[in-house]
This record gives structure tokens, C-alpha cells and sequence, in this order.
């Protein structure tokens, strides 16, 4: 506890002034009582709390403020939200004389406390605008809130199942995805004849001959001839030897993609099936995850409390961002303002 609220807590005690003892004589003296509206035992005048069911006899039945019909055991008026106990504490129920500013019990100021935030005055532990803890017990519920054994369990159960609905939408895009493609290698081009084209080359003809060759065009025409012929032969012999160079190259590397395909394909099948064997474990996992989840979120909702403000500060610490309200489950009404809104909250709830 802060030195300021110690200090107010010091300052709410001297505002209540000891009372002189009474001396009890032992005598047959009736005392005047009348029956609890809610169980029937007779209850002294003049007490605030019924003693066998702990009901606040001093709540009024209707709204001193809006005159709107007040709940049992109400402590806030729903329609007007206006602090139904005037003589207790609005943070821990502690009965407050009327000149106290601040709880003697719990230190909190009389007519509540001003947000920093957002300015607005609160009488709750949780500022019911903008949701910040304004008090000792507030900090201590979201303390508790990381510990709280259903709560855990909950936000556990939450994180696991969209973590399986994560995978679960990889696996199945593996499993719809098309099998992957292998482009068929282009044959190298101009790889070059295995031997190289050359005309073979004649001898050397002797002076007799060379003068008789010389001698006439007809000869030398024939021998340019022969010459042609035998450079078309050694051609033709190096495209054929180009040609079946290329088709083996071509069947080969037809026979190294047609592998390669088939390898990936055995890859992708396998990929598949496990895949798939994975997404059945993966949605029994999910709907574990999600029973456990509904379990505890149930717990939640039906936990119930002593107090009201202690269900408020409870549901409060556990927030969730941008909710639509708080479903109480005294009117299954929806609030738009959270537990803050209820004058029933102790009977549990959940955000929506």
C-alpha cells in the first residue's frame, strides 16, 4: 500500500470516534427484530446485514436518484449508475461514517477515484471508460490474471488453436499445390563434328605428270571435280557424325529430366502424404484445443463471487481488446460498459 493511502487509511480511522463501553446487564429483554425478505430469520432492528444469508437490508428497492426498480442485493442503480450504499465503502464494502473522506479499510476516497487518463471519476477498481486499474486491488487482479488456473488455461487453449490453424493452412496449400515443374534441357548447339572435315590431300604429282595435266583444261577440270567431290564426301561424313553426336546428347539429356521429374514427383507424393497425415493429427489436436478452450472459458463464466466489485475487478483485469461487452449471466444482457454496468456481476459472466 502506497504512503498516500496509508495516510488516508490513518486519516478515516481518527474520523471514527470510540464509543464509551456499555455495561450489559443480564436481564429478559425483548429485542425488536423483523424477518429477512430473503430467508425468513429474524434479524434485529436496526442491522444492516441479515446474519444468516449476508443480505444487505439497508439496499433500496427503488433508485433514490432515478426512482428506476433496484435488484436484490444491488449495489449500483443499472439505469442511472448511481452508488446504491451511501454508508459503505464503494471499493471494499467497509462501513464509513459520514463525515470519512476515505475508507478505513482499504484507503480508496469516499466519492471515488478520477482516471489520469481519461479524467473520468470511477467507482470501481477498473475505470469503466477507458479500462485502466485505478486501485491497489486492480493491480494485484491482473497479477493474479496471469496465474489464474482457468484463465491459463483458456488463453492457452486460444494460442494453441491458432497456432494449428496457422499450419493447417500451409498443409493445405502443400497439398493442393500442382506438382513441380522440370524444364527439359536445350541440347548444347554447334557442339562441333567428332572429326574434323578435311579433304584429303593429294601427292605430289611428278614434272611429267604435272606437264601432261598442264598440258589441257580437260584434266584440270577433272581434277577440280574430284576435288569437289571428295570435300562434299568429307562433309556429309562430319554432319552425319554432327548429327548422331546431337541426337545422343538430346537422349541422354532426355534421360537425365525424365529422372529428375520422377524424383520430384516421388518427392511431392511423399511431401503429400505426410502432409496429409499431419493435417489429420493436427484437427484432432484442434478440436482438443478447442474443447479444453470451451472448458475453461466455461469455468470462467460461471465462476461466482462474494462480493460485486470483486467480479468486476476480476472480469475487468482480464479485458480483452476491442470487446462488444460483457454477457452477464444474471439477465443474460449484454453491457456495453463491461461488469461495471451490472448490478449483478457476482454471479459471474464473460466478455464478449
Amino acid at each position: 500500500m502506497s504512503d498516500f493511502q496509508e495516510a488516508r487509511k490513518q486519516e478515516a480511522r481518527k474520523s471514527v470516534q470510540p464509543q464509551a463501553p456499555v455495561e450489559i446487564i443480564e436481564e429478559n429483554i425483548t429485542i425488536a427484530s423483523h424477518p429477512c425478505p430473503k430467508c425468513g430469520v429474524a434479524v434485529p432492528e436496526g442491522a444492516v446485514f441479515c446474519p444468516e444469508c449476508g443480505l444487505n437490508l439497508k439496499a433500496p428497492s427503488f433508485c433514490p436518484n432515478c426512482g428506476a426498480k433496484i435488484a436484490e442485493e444491488a449495489d449500483i442503480c443499472e439505469s442511472c449508475k448511481a452508488w446504491l450504499l451511501d454508508d459503505q465503502c464503494k471499493f471494499c464494502y467497509t462501513l464509513m461514517e459520514k463525515d470519512a473522506t476515505f475508507c478505513a479499510e482499504c484507503g480508496n476516497p469516499r466519492d471515488g477515484i478520477k482516471c489520469p487518463d481519461c479524467g473520468n471519476l470511477s467507482i470501481f477498481d477498473f475505470c469503466t471508460k477507458c479500462g485502466r486499474p485505478l486501485t491497489e486491488g486492480a493491480v494485484k487482479a491482473l497479477a493474479f490474471a496471469k496465474t489464474d488456473p482457468d484463465a491459463k488455461a483458456l488463453v492457452d487453449s486460444i494460442q494453441e488453436t491458432v497456432s494449428i490453424e496457422a499450419e493447417l493452412q500451409k498443409l493445405e496449400e502443400l497439398i493442393n499445390a500442382s506438382p513441380p515443374e522440370i524444364n527439359v534441357p536445350t541440347p548444347p548447339q554447334n557442339i562441333g563434328p567428332a572429326v574434323p572435315a578435311q579433304v584429303k590431300k593429294m601427292g605430289r604429282f611428278s614434272e611429267s605428270k604435272m606437264a601432261a595435266i598442264l598440258k589441257t583444261d580437260k584434266n584440270m577440270d577433272g581434277a577440280a571435280l574430284r576435288r569437289a567431290e571428295e570435300q562434299k564426301k568429307a562433309e556429309d561424313h562430319a554432319k552425319k557424325l554432327e548429327d548422331e553426336r546431337q541426337q545422343e546428347e538430346s537422349q541422354r539429356l532426355q534421360r537425365v529430366h525424365e529422372k529428375e521429374v520422377n524424383e520430384a514427383r516421388a518427392r511431392h507424393e511423399k511431401e503429400v502424404s505426410e502432409a496429409r497425415a499431419r493435417k489429420e493429427a493436427l484437427e484432432r489436436d484442434k478440436v482438443k484445443a478447442l474443447a479444453a478452450a470451451a472448458e475453461a472459458k466455461e469455468k470462467l463464466r460461471k465462476k461466482t463471487f462474494l462480493t460485486h466489485q470483486e467480479a468486476r475487478c476480476f472480469h475487468n483485469a482480464r479485458r480483452p481488446s476491442n470487446p462488444r461487452g460483457w454477457l452477464c449471466n444474471y439477465a443474460d444482457y449484454l453491457h456495453d460498459d463491461g461488469p461495471n454496468g451490472c448490478y449483478k456481476p457476482c454471479l459471474g459472466g464473460q466478455w464478449v
